[in-house]
């Protein structure tokens, strides 16, 4: 398997899609880092970062808060009172969420494609046209080989399953004249 050739240099990403899912990954690591930093240093932390439609996301450890007003209003820090057990029970649950936020943006980003995959299918399949589209939708022609195409799928099943033979058919069916065949339409 080749290679990826690896980027020269940091460059703007265009694609606001790609944009977004790198700053979001890009955020997470940084926040891990910030977080293993203070695990291993003992240090208080905090992270602010804005991104492009104005929205902020901090970190800090043990809380922001108290790091941030301290900084703005030019005092010490306060001590914290926090033990060095719910310092890692804080630690742990902020691995987990930064997981779950990771899980969250993988699993919308995967709803995003197969949508967009769906759609793509639904504009250029006929059978797609038929599961995802409307019966209003639908003229006669298509409806009619919508009908052979159900009644051939339900004779299959009905040759590969006995049992199924035996069943009351609740589905109405149509007469042996259909007005709207393509074959008895007449165009006078």
């Amino acid at each position: 398997m080749p290679r990826k050739a690896r980027r020269s240099g940091v460059k703007f990403i265009e694609d606001e899609r790609n944009r977004s899912l790198t700053f979001f990954k890009r955020r997470s690591g940084l926040f891990k880092a910030v977080s293993d930093l203070s695990a291993l240093t003992g240090a208080r932390v905090v992270m602010v970062l804005e991104c492009e439609n104005e929205r902020f996301s901090s970190f800090g450890t043990p809380k922001a808060d108290p790091i941030v007003d301290a900084f703005l209003s030019g005092d010490a820090p306060t001590e914290s009172d926090t033990s060095e057990e719910q310092k890692a029970v804080i630690i742990n649950l902020q691995n987990e969420l930064f997981q779950l936020e990771k899980d969250k943006a993988m699993e919308d980003k995967w709803k995003k494609e197969n949508m967009l995959r769906a759609k793509e299918i639904q504009g250029t399949s006929r059978k797609a046209k038929y599961v995802y589209g409307k019966v209003e939708d639908l003229d006669a022609t298509e409806l009619y080989e919508m009908y052979h195409e159900l009644s051939r799928i339900k004779q299959e099943i009905s040759d590969r399953l006995p049992w199924f033979r035996s069943m009351p058919s609740n589905v109405a069916t149509l007469p042996m004249y259909f007005p709207y065949a393509p074959s008895q339409i007449s165009f006078q």
